[in-house]
């Protein structure tokens, strides 16, 4: 299950990422106990559904960590009771890979598919 995207951009420090969290933000206690240098960005939601789209720079000496944290999200989703968030996450990522067929996204493109998403 995929459940974060890298973006690409052209910074030499860091690394831009979206990622499905979420509305009560449970990513970011992970990111804190891995030590993970971030910076938000914005955030796309949808009223009818309980996750989001977070969008945010990693310092790249955190790039594994923060990957690795991500990864952990999703066991934390099933031990809070959002056995849904799988599905969130594939739904999203089909969409994505459907609409692009890329390994990184820009910005633009996300915000496209993202009005799309909230248009169906």
């Amino acid at each position: 299950m995929k459940n974060y995207w890298r973006m690409s951009n052209f910074s030499i420090f860091s690394v831009s990422y979206a990622y499905v969290d979420h509305s009560s933000y449970l990513a970011d206690q992970l990111f804190v106990q891995n030590k993970v240098t971030m910076k938000f960005k914005g955030e796309m939601t949808r009223e009818d559904t309980p996750y989001c789209i977070i969008f945010c720079r990693v310092l790249k000496k955190d790039v594994e960590r923060f990957e690795e944290a991500l990864c952990r999200l999703r066991d934390k989703m099933l031990l809070l009771g959002h056995r849904d968030y799988s599905d969130a996450c594939g739904e999203i990522a089909k969409m994505i890979d459907e609409e692009t067929g890329k390994v990184e996204y820009d910005l633009s493109e996300m915000e496209k598919l993202y009005h799309k998403y909230n248009d169906s």
